[in-house]
């Protein structure tokens, strides 16, 4: 598969200054195939979707420290697709900036959140074999609660994905008291796919000593490699 040179270049940057990072990854792609394959879902040839959450108009949750999530999630979105570059996966995005190009008529925030959404599940569910990862950050409205969670949608595959990726986060981050839960009806998007779709809440911007790891680009690359190493294994 043909992929740009400064895809390569910055994947090899990322893993360069991140050996712990590029660790991680070929750990989880060496483990021996589950028992799970995304190849039960009867689909034959997989193609990865990277959905960076919010972004445009929609700044989505604002960290402890000022940044805004859809800044986090495309941060961890882009390692992400470095990553797969890497081993011959080419990702496609449902969005590669926090710039969106919005039709005249979506003239009021609401109504760019709307169209946005609409226009990513447009696209995911034109995707031949997609598989869906969405990156996310969590926030409460208390400083204590920390951690990673992996939530996944109704389509086969997504309980068996999620599981496996809330596993390994918990491996590597060691919180093993949250496990991977049904995505809420209000998601939109993640109910509306066709296809195995996972969203992935790295942590909480809301806690200060995460919101702090989650801004630093060596954690944001253990997050994309336990993520595509996952993946990996589950293909």
């Amino acid at each position: 598969m043909k992929k740009s040179f400064a895809l390569q270049a910055f994947a090899a940057l990322l893993l360069t200054a991140v050996t712990a990072g590029a660790g991680l990854y070929h750990v989880y792609a060496a483990r021996p195939k589950p028992a799970f394959s995304l190849a039960d879902t009867g689909r034959n040839t997989m193609t990865l979707v990277l959905d960076p959450g919010h972004g445009g108009a929609d700044g989505g949750a604002v960290s402890v420290t000022g940044t805004y999530e859809s800044q986090l999630n495309l941060a961890v979105a882009l390692r992400c697709r470095a990553l797969a570059g890497l081993y011959g996966i080419d990702a496609v995005m449902t969005r590669e900036s926090e710039t969106l190009d919005y039709p005249e008529s979506a003239s009021t925030i609401h109504a760019k959140k709307v169209w946005d959404t609409n226009a990513r599940v447009e696209l995911i569910n034109s995707v031949n074999n997609a598989v869906l990862i969405s990156i996310h950050q969590n926030k409460y409205t208390t400083p204590s609660p920390h951690g990673s969670q992996a939530l996944f949608a109704k389509t086969p595959g997504s309980m068996e994905l999620a599981q496996r990726v809330q596993a390994n986060l918990s491996q590597v981050t060691g919180e093993s008291k949250r496990t991977a839960a049904r995505i809420g009806e209000s998601i939109y998007l993640m109910n509306h796919v066709n296809c195995p779709a996972v969203l992935v809440e790295c942590g909480f911007v809301s806690n200060a000593i995460e919101a702090k790891k989650l801004e630093e680009p060596d954690y944001q690359l253990k997050m994309a490699a336990v993520i595509i190493g996952t993946y990996l294994g589950s293909i």
